[in-house]
Formats: C-alpha cells, structure tokens, sequence
C-alpha cells in the first residue's frame, strides 16, 4: 500500500508528548479551583513550564517522567525546546545533559521524590543558587535507610529549603512516584524560596500536604473473592462516606496478570471488570485521583485458560486484515513482520474499547492518565520495552479507510514502519458515533 490521498475523512491522533500549547490551570476541566495545586498548577502553565495534556486537561495525578522534567527545567532555564528535531524532548535532553543535571538516559522513566530532589539539587548548583545541606533535617524521618546515596543531600537541601515535605510526618519516601501536581507545587516552592529569573509573581506559599489528606476510606466491594478459571465478576469502589466518591476517578490494576485481569469498567466511573485467567492469588489494587489506594486479595482455581485473544471476536478478521496490511507496509518499507500478541490484542482491545466509550480518540485514558499506564495492568514494564499506540476513527469499519488514512499521516506511518518494533496488537470498537480502531507496537510482549 502506498502513501496517497486520503479519501476517506477519518480522525487521527498522534502522541505529542508536551507539545499541547499551555493553558492557565483555571482553564483545566481537571483542576477546580479549590484543587490542593490549583495555585501552583496556575504558576508553571502561565509561566510556559508545563503544558496540558489536552487542551481542557492537566492530568494533576498523571506520570512525572524524566524527559518532561528534562524540558520543564531546561524551560526554566530559557531554552527554546520547540527548536528541536527528533524527539518531542530532544532539546531538553540536550540541555541536561551538557548542564549536568541528568545523564539523558531512560527518558520514559517516571520520576521518584529522589531523582526529582537529586535534578533540581544540580539545577540549582548549575544556576548559581546555595546549595548547602543539613542532612540532620532527614533524621525526623523513619525511612531515611531507604533513600539512595546520591539524593541524601539533595533531599536534605530540599527538605531545609521547604521544597520537599514528607509524605507523612515520619516518611519521606524517596522510592515514590512524583505527580505532575506534585512537581508543579515543588517547583513554584523552589521559585518562592530562591527566584527563578522570571518575572511573574509565583503566588501564595502552597501549604498543602503534597499527597493531601483526605477524611474517607476507599473499599473494594466484591461479592465473592474466590474465583474458578473463566469468571468474570465486577467489583465496585465504595467510599466512606459514600458521597466522596462523586468526585473521584480510579485506575486498577492485578499484581499478577497470568491470574487475574482488571480494567475499569465502561459502566460507571467506580466499578471494574475482573477476568480469572489462571489459578494462584492476586491483589487487586484501586487507586482514586487523589493517590489513595485500597486492596482485595483474589484466589483463583482451576486449569489455567487464555479469555483474552481476538480469535472469538466479531472483528477478528478485520484485526487479522490490519495486522497484514501493516506487514505489507513495514516490508514495503524495508521493515521486519510485527508478530501477532495475544497480549498486545487484549491491551489494543480495551484502548479502542476505552476509545469508543469516550467517543474520542486520544492518547489519555478515562481517568486522564497517560495511555501507558496500560501496559502494568498487564504485567508490562515500559521502563524496559519500546511501545507505540496509533488510533483511528471512522464512520464505518472499512480496513482500507482506516489503513490509508494511517498511511497518509506521515506520524502514524513512522509508528506502523518503526524498525525497532517486533509485536503488534490490534483492537476495534463499536461506539455511538461510529467505529474505533487501536495498534499497538511494541519490542517485548511479556516481562
């Protein structure tokens, strides 16, 4: 198949990583006025340090990865990260890696407290700012043992300079995910405590607790936890108080895939739809967007099955027919055949699933977080593979219609022909409007 004119109209999207021009945070449907990091939100967007996920999102919750903050820092130092060719954060890489901020490696990689206090540590001894430390401020807390050397006296520094707090009052876990609000507020207090050479005011000191308190309880609810091969079951989040749960989004996820699948149902925004693949035990895990988490243990038996692969679907054949048309391309382009994974076919599926629920094709799922966070839902680690997504919308579910217009976009068409990729999933969804298609690329299909 060669590249021609599209004649069909068909909407596409494409990752564009930080690429959304930015908006103030009172624009972010996300961030409500009286979000824990409203103001700080508001800081780094008007100040042109981050920007939305969307144009109407900020995804407060979402993923800090290293390549984003590589670009919010270089930013913040004045560089031009739009000027760069290659990948959306080459520029920032560039940057930190001749300031001496980060070895530019493992862009994709989320951000601990750690690395995150260890970066801003070299920013600021790289911007001229007093880098003194007293690691005695670490003592108050019980997990100091566990914080990695190179961050002892950044942490330290942090700490004394009111940038970093503890997540309670006796842990600072430096192992921890740090948020993208979580991030904003850290870096308006670095601005508050030494200057940023910019000239807007950052604001009020942000004093909430960066994981805020909350004064409920999260439950999983579920009628029966021991399961035999092949149930499916749905569970729902309760709340105590109920009320609490009107404003919350969760995300789910198994501890161990091969016994127990999870995702978030289409039916509402609490419940999720648990699938028994295989026998053993697992922990399912929700999580709600404001980090608090709950648990239930699963007990499977039985012989172990495989629910999840697109051969007993009604768009197997339609599936089946991208994955060739694709192959065709890829050899057309002196590219290596993607294998067919069942895995892969289960996560494209819930994407384009996702998709058609939402009646939009973006890279962000229902709870606003990034589309990546998939893959540990199913056992994958994306700090250890390659992966892309490619997405579609049609009026009808026309393989030629869709593949031509995958071909025309010069971004899909780089993704479908990316040498580096060796298994392909592929998922198709009827929604209101019409039909919603997924691939999904990726190097590895298991851990």
């Amino acid at each position: 198949m060669k590249k021609r004119i599209l004649s069909v109209i068909l909407t596409l999207t494409l990752c564009a990583g930080l690429s959304v021009p930015a908006f103030a945070a009172r624009a972010f449907t996300d961030v409500p006025a009286d979000y824990w990091a409203y103001d700080a939100i508001q800081y780094v967007t008007d100040e042109g340090l981050f920007s939305g996920t969307s144009g109407s999102t900020f995804t407060p919750g979402g993923t800090m990865t290293r390549a984003m903050l590589w670009v919010v820092l270089a930013r913040m130092d004045g560089v031009d990260t739009s000027a760069a060719s290659g990948a959306w954060y080459q520029a920032g890489l560039d940057w930190a890696v001749e300031a001496g901020i980060s070895d530019g490696t493992n862009a994709n990689g989320s951000i601990t407290r750690a690395q995150f206090a260890a970066m801003l540590y070299r920013y600021a001894e790289y911007a001229g700012v007093d880098t003194a430390a007293d690691t005695t401020e670490l003592n108050k807390f019980a997990d100091t043992g566990s914080i990695p050397s190179y961050a002892v006296e950044p942490l330290a520094w942090a700490v004394t300079n009111g940038i970093v707090s503890g997540t309670s009052a006796t842990t600072i876990s430096p192992s921890g995910s740090a948020t993208r609000a979580q991030v904003a507020t850290m870096l308006m207090r670095y601005a508050q405590a030494f200057g940023d050479g910019q000239t807007v005011d950052p604001g009020e000191t942000v004093t909430e607790p960066e994981t805020p308190d909350v004064d409920y309880k999260l439950t999983i609810a579920l009628m029966n936890s021991s399961l035999s091969v092949g149930d499916k079951v749905f569970a729902d989040v309760n709340t105590i108080p109920a009320t609490a749960a009107d404003d919350l989004t969760f995300t789910f996820k198994s501890s161990d895939t091969s016994v127990v699948t999870v995702k978030a149902s289409s039916r509402n925004h609490f419940s999720c739809d648990i699938t028994a693949v295989g026998p053993g035990t697992a922990i399912i895990t929700a999580t709600d967007s404001n980090g608090v988490t709950t648990t239930r243990t699963i007990t499977v038996t039985g012989s172990s099955s495989n629910p999840g692969t697109s051969t007993s679907d009604e768009y197997a054949d339609v599936k089946d027919e991208i994955i060739a048309l694709t192959n065709e391309v890829r050899a057309e382009n002196n590219a290596g055949a993607l294998s067919k994974s069942d895995l892969l076919m289960q996560i494209a599926q819930q994407r384009a699933e996702e998709s058609a629920d939402n009646e939009t094709i973006r890279h962000i799922r229902p709870n606003g977080d990034f589309y990546d966070t998939i893959f540990a839902e199913y056992g994958l680690d994306i700090y250890s593979m390659n992966y892309q997504e490619i997405l579609c919308w049609g009026p009808t579910d026309s393989v030629d219609a869709v593949m031509e217009a995958w071909v025309n976009s010069q971004g899909h068409f780089n993704s479908m022909t990316n040498p580096n990729m060796i298994f392909v999933g592929v998922g198709v969804a009827k929604g209101a409007n019409g039909y919603y298609f997924c691939q999904i690329f990726t190097n590895k299909d298991r851990t």
